[in-house]
Parts: structure tokens; C-alpha cells; sequence
């Protein structure tokens, strides 16, 4: 139910505080009277179904929005004074950077003003929204904060600072930390530790640092690669046996990096790489005596600890080190669980810990160069430490894309299936955005490179990556797979359309004509290597078109599995 801007709300209070509550209810801005005056009803679900709608409002018209909820304040009342403070500062912190530096700054004198307000309420979520304002300078960041600490030497007992510790987290500097770090009231000291280490935070991304994948560790180094489950072998296959690999689980290779990082990011079969910390290092121990504020339970706060005591080991902290250029600053990390979920109350708690244990790790869960990723079960813990503060180079060419492209760890998987020689006829007929082509051309000489595909965009994509990829010699053609004949092919080596790439006919149709088309075009002895959603029919008619079936498995081709396999066309 939508209404145009100007459109008035028919009805009275009552019928208003029906279309409130439904969700595609759109007031226009002549309906921004009526629905202030819905903040002072005795029902608090009402204001925030209120509150919403009035956020619905046309952005354009933040600023009347603003002086009219300001005007409202001047007489309102508990309850509706609280609300509506809320919903200002709301509506600042949404709308900041629209281009309303007037309205910005007038919320912000007025919330500066509502820390000392009578009603506990509104100086609560003054405290509050001046957390959520984003500072444009040093100078508006430096009012705010000066504000903020008056209040706190004013304020009328806990609760007050409690929201304003929530703030100064947000927007403090070192002066309000050290107001923080002093404060002698246990009823407080949750909420002025998770500010100071706030502001730990913010002061870290001063100096953000980041991973050089040029530096190496003094010695070997555990390393393990992620890639899509099914491609182990052709990740330990690229490693190669110099680094030891071996498959630890689905999806897993575990090896030894001797050398920069560059040797392990420049895998091209992998997604990404971490460090498998030792399990003489995350060893879970008996419960500590019971929960501690901010744990989600005694097993939560035994975890922490766990985690913790693992990543503040030397042997963990000389990863860390090797690895990360600071510039001075500490080592940036957040926490990821392999079980899903965020579990805020337990990253808080680890993050205290850490505090508690060493200035060079700071727990950021937005803005971090590194992932601690937690495994845990009630009889262990796994812990890994994965680099991103990183640019990872490797498909960099791919600057264009077309629906359902292939992901280049596919791409590279397929290209290595068979040997290149340097007289191979490659052709991809269903060359989408090129990967396939590239990733073949960067393993070793061949006479020709040729890509088809029905769609004049994805032959526009492969060209432009192809080009970005400083391979200028590929033949691309819009033409059929299953009638286009290039001359003297010894490789075909493509990711077929599945699902809605079909663009004609069923897939199964589309793939055996391909197969029978396939077995014509190859040279004897040439090699059909691709990834197929229906194996045993198209194994049968590959090999009724005269291609034996040398090598097949099953990938997780991103949510739905497909069988890799080379079929060779009998000499």
C-alpha cells in the first residue's frame, strides 16, 4: 500500500495506528505530523512500527523530517520524548553523507544538549545515537567526544554510563579511554572494557597494515589449501611432491611451505590458503570455575580461553609475524566459526581475553589482514589462520563476466586434466567468459587457441579477458557446438552449459549431440576433457561415438556436483 508524497493520511489517530503496522505501508511527507503524534501513545510496538514507517519517507526529505521531530521535542513528553530522540538519531545516522550537512549538524547540537534531558530515557538514547553519527572530521569527532565525557562526569548513576561508554566506544579517542580504563564501578565493567577495546580497534585502522605474501617463515611451515571438495588430487597434483602434500578431508590439502607465501597463494587449483595451528595448542581444559560476564556459558567461557590461549602462543604469534607488515600498529584478526553464526557474546569475550594478554593482536571483526577460523566440538578444537589483508592477483584478467562463468579454481582444474603439448588444437565450444582458454594457455605452448560460443556476449567477455591476459591469438567465434568444425582439435576442454545456461533444447539433447560432434572433430587420439551434470548416459555415448573414458570424479561445482572427466578418441 503506497502512497505519493504529498498524500495526506486519511482517517484519524486510530486508523493511522492500523496502516503503521503493515509493512508496505509508504507515508508521504504530509503524513509526517500525524505520525509524530503517534509516538506519545502508551504502546511501545506502536512506536516502532511508527518509527519505521517514518523511515520509509522519501530520503529527499530528511532535513524537514529532522526540524519538524525537533520542533515536536520541544513540548514532548515521556514517553514520546525518548522515541522520538531515538528516531532522530536515526534518522541522521541513515541519512549522513546525503548531502544534508545542515541537518546533520542541527541532530547533532540537539543530542549533544539531550545528554543532560530530565527523562533517563532520552538522555540514554542521545548517548546513543551520537554513536552511531559518523564525524565528518577530527573537529566534529573531537565536540562529540568532549560532550560525551562531560556528560559521563556528570551522570546521574550507571545506567547513564553505560550508554555513554557505548558511545564513546564508537567515536573516543585516547582521552576517553583513559576515562574508561579508570572507572572503579563493577556494574560498569563490561561495558567500559567493550568500549576501550572499541577504540583499540578504531586506532588500529590508523595504521592498517597488511600481509606481504613476499616474506617467509624462518623455517617450514604447516600450510593447508582450500579448494573444492573433489579437486584434492589436482591441488597435490600442482603442488607438486617438493611440499609434501597429502589430503587432510573433503576439500582439504595439507603441505609445507618452505618459502614466501607467494609459492602457496599462486596455487592456481585453490581457493585460499591458512595455517593449521598445532593440536598440542588448542587443547580444551576443564571449565575455569563457572561462566564469566560476557560468555554465552561456562562452555562458552571455557572456549574462549581456548581459543585465546592458542592464538596468543608464541607459535601462533610467529605466523602472525612472519607474515604481516604493521607499520607499527597491532595484528588485526576476527573470528569465524565453521558451524555458522556470528556468537557475538563469545567474540566479545575472546576479545577481552586478548586484550588481557597482549597489545599486538586486536580483535576487528570488519577491518582485519587476518581470519582466526574456529572448529569446535565438546571433545576439541581446531584452529586455522587464514591471510586477507592481501590482494590475491591470480585471475586478475578476469574482468568480465557472463551468467554462470566458470570459477577459474574450475577452470584451472580442467586445464590440467591432461598434459599440454605444444602442438595442441584447443578449442573451447562453450567458451563463456574464456577461463577455461586462459588457464590452458598459461600451462605451455600450443599451436591454437579457439573459443565458440552462441552468445555474442560471452565472445565479447573471453575476448577482453583474454586480451587481459596478454594472450592475443585465440580465435573466438559465435557458432554452435554442435555444428562448428574446427580443423585438427587435439583438445577440447570446457565447462558445458547446465541449468539455465541451456540455451536450446534439454540438456541432456544439447550434450549428446555435443558428444557425437565431439568424436568427429577430435583428431585420433585427441582428448575430451570437461565437467558433465549426467555422467552414465553421456559415458555411454561418448563411448558408442568412439571416446574411452580414461579418468572421471565428482566436484562441487558451487552448490551442485558434476563429474570432471577425459574421454580419449580412439587412435
Amino acid at each position: 500500500m503506497a502512497t505519493s508524497p504529498d498524500a495526506g493520511a486519511p482517517g484519524g489517530p486510530a486508523e493511522l495506528a492500523v496502516r503503521v503496522r503493515d509493512a508496505g505501508y509508504t507515508p508521504g511527507i504530509r503524513d509526517l505530523g500525524p505520525l509524530l503524534g503517534l509516538f506519545g501513545e502508551d504502546d511501545e510496538d506502536l512506536a516502532r512500527a511508527t518509527e519505521r514507517a517514518v523511515l520509509r519517507i522519501e530520503k529527499r526529505f530528511a532535513g524537514r523530517i529532522v526540524k519538524e521531530t525537533i520542533a515536536v521535542l520541544a513540548t514532548a513528553t515521556r514517553p514520546a520524548r525518548g522515541r522520538l530522540a531515538r528516531l532522530l538519531g536515526r534518522i541522521a545516522s541513515e541519512s549522513s553523507g546525503s548531502g544534508e550537512p545542515d541537518s546533520e549538524t542541527e541532530v547533532r547540537t540537539w543530542l549533544i544538549g539531550a545528554l543532560a534531558d530530565a527523562d533517563p530515557k532520552t538522555r540514554h538514547t542521545a548517548a546513543r545515537a551520537l554513536g552511531k553519527l559518523r564525524p565528518k572530521d577530527a573537529g566534529q569527532r573531537e565536540i562529540m567526544e568532549r560532550a560525551l565525557l562531560d556528560a559521563w562526569d556528570a551522570a546521574r548513576g550507571d545506567d547513564d554510563r553505560r550508554a555513554l561508554a557505548d558511545a564513546l566506544g564508537k567515536v573516543g579517542s585516547k582521552a576517553a579511554r583513559d576515562r574508561l580504563a579508570s572507572t572503579a564501578s563493577e556494574g560498569l565493567a563490561q561495558s567500559a572494557t567493550r568500549a576501550t577495546l572499541m577504540i583499540d580497534r578504531s586506532a588500529a585502522r590508523e595504521r592498517p597494515g597488511a600481509i606481504d605474501i613476499a616474506r617467509a617463515a624462518e623455517g617450514p611451515i604447516a600450510i593447508r589449501f582450500h579448494t573444492r571438495t573433489g579437486l584434492e588430487e589436482i591441488v597435490r597434483a600442482e603442488l607438486g611432491d617438493d611440499w609434501r602434500p597429502r589430503v587432510a578431508g573433503p576439500g582439504l590439502v595439507d603441505a609445507r611451505l618452505t618459502g614466501p607465501l607467494a609459492k602457496a597463494t599462486a596455487i592456481r587449483t585453490a581457493i585460499d590458503v591458512g595455517f593449521p595451528l598445532d593440536p598440542t595448542q588448542v587443547r580444551r581444559n576443564s571449565k575455569p570455575g563457572g561462566a564469566a560476564k560476557g560468555s554465552e556459558s561456562g562452555d562458552g567461557e571455557e572456549l574462549a580461553a581456548t581459543i585465546v590461549r592458542a592464538i596468543t602462543d608464541p607459535r601462533a604469534l610467529a605466523i602472525f609475524r612472519a607474515f604481516t607488515l604493521t607499520d607499527g600498529g597491532p595484528i588485526r584478526f576476527r573470528l569465524a566459526w565453521t558451524h555458522g553464526g556470528h556468537r557475538r557474546a563469545l567474540a566479545w569475550r575472546c576479545a577481552e581475553l586478548v586484550a588481557a594478554a597482549t597489545t599486538e593482536l586486536v580483535n576487528d571483526p570488519t577491518e582485519s589482514t587476518w581470519e582466526v577460523i574456529v572448529d569446535d566440538h565438546p571433545d576439541r578444537v581446531s584452529i586455522e589462520l587464514v591471510p586477507r589483508g592481501f590482494v590475491d592477483d591470480r585471475f586478475s584478467y578476469r574482468g568480465a563476466t557472463v551468467s554462470a562463468s566458470s570459477h577459474p579454481t574450475i577452470a584451472a582444474a580442467l586445464a590440467r586434466l591432461v598434459p599440454p603439448r605444444p602442438d595442441d588444437v584447443v578449442w573451447d565450444p562453450f567458451v563463456g567468459a574464456g577461463a577455461e582458454l586462459v588457464e590452458r594457455a598459461r600451462l605451455g605452448p600450443y599451436r591454437a587457441l579457439i573459443g565458440t560460443d552462441l552468445e555474442r556476449a560471452a565472445i565479447d567477455a573471453a575476448r577482453a579477458n583474454l586480451s587481459a591476459a596478454g594472450i592475443a591469438d585465440a580465435t573466438l567465434v559465435v557458432a554452435d557446438a554442435t555444428t562448428y568444425a574446427p580443423e585438427g582439435v587435439t583438445l577440447i576442454v570446457t565447462n558445458p552449459p547446465m541449468g539455465r545456461r541451456v540455451q536450446r533444447g534439454t540438456h541432456g539433447e544439447l550434450l549428446e549431440r555435443f558428444v557425437d560432434h565431439a568424436a568427429r572433430i577430435l583428431v585420433p587420439g585427441g582428448a575430451l576433457v570437461w565437467a558433465a551434470p549426467d555422467p552414465q548416459k553421456l559415458h555411454a555415448r561418448a563411448e558408442s561415438a568412439g571416446l574411452v573414458l580414461e579418468h572421471a570424479f565428482t566436484v562441487d561445482m558451487g552448490g551442485f556436483p558434476a563429474e570432471m572427466s577425459v574421454h580419449r578418441k580412439r587412435a
